[in-house]
């Protein structure tokens, strides 16, 4: 598997490749990420979805985000994506045990299936919130210190971040404005300039997964075809 490959393959949570940092560094580049007060600055248009990036301090990888228009009402769509995470974990998961669920937060540990890399694990936090106003957010980050320790067999992933914002869509009666944004910081011996595209790519492909999925769900005739 090529760096590109993988830096893709790991960035839809803004999972971290390679060894392993002290717990400190990863507290670090979550709290720098959470303050980030820099700009936004375009950055790739592709499929006619806008990438927009901006920096975090102290790293040399980019915090993303993009946006994306679905045929669903907030409080309908916040709804379908909290319940999608325990029912339909995506094709690297191996496994997912669920620790902690409620109306608004779900915390599960995962294994992650990386072909010739070795495989990782993490322990996740994943909370739902109402902003008022028919706007919500799920927002995930790690949280090791809630799930099972190391296993010698995987390589513990330490930072994850990132949010999916819904708002109405003001363009569409009854849909939805999904504004998806993750922070992913790979490490090892990767060069940043190898991960930066895979890691726009995986944001562009990220939105796009989620609007065909609910479009499909919406339309199963065609979907079949």
């Amino acid at each position: 598997m090529s760096a590109r490959s993988l830096g893709g393959m790991l960035a839809l949570w803004g999972i971290l490749n390679g060894s392993m940092p002290g717990r400190a560094v990863a507290e670090t580049s979550l709290e720098a990420v959470a303050s980030s007060r820099e700009p936004w600055q375009q950055h790739k248009v592709k499929h006619g979805i806008s990438v927009e990036r901006r920096p975090v301090k102290g790293s040399s990888f980019f915090e993303y985000r993009a946006s994306i228009g679905i045929p669903m009402a907030p409080a309908l769509l916040i709804e379908d994506m909290f319940r999608t995470v325990t029912l339909k974990p995506g094709p690297l998961v191996k496994k997912r045990q669920i620790l902690k669920q409620n109306d608004t937060e779900i915390v599960f540990y995962d294994q992650i299936q990386t072909p010739v890399v070795s495989d990782r694990d993490y322990t996740m936090r994943l909370r739902k919130v109402a902003l008022g106003n028919d706007r919500f957010q799920m927002v995930f980050e790690t949280a090791n210190e809630l799930g099972p320790g190391p296993d010698p067999k995987h390589v513990r992933i330490l930072a994850i971040h990132g949010a999916w914002s819904l708002e109405p869509d003001p363009s569409v009666a009854g849909g939805s404005l999904v504004t998806y944004q993750s922070y992913s910081e790979p490490g090892g011996s990767v060069p940043a300039f190898m991960i930066h595209g895979a890691q726009v790519d995986q944001t562009i492909k990220s939105v796009e997964t989620l609007k065909a999925r609910i479009l499909a769900a919406q339309n199963p005739q065609s979907s079949s075809k």
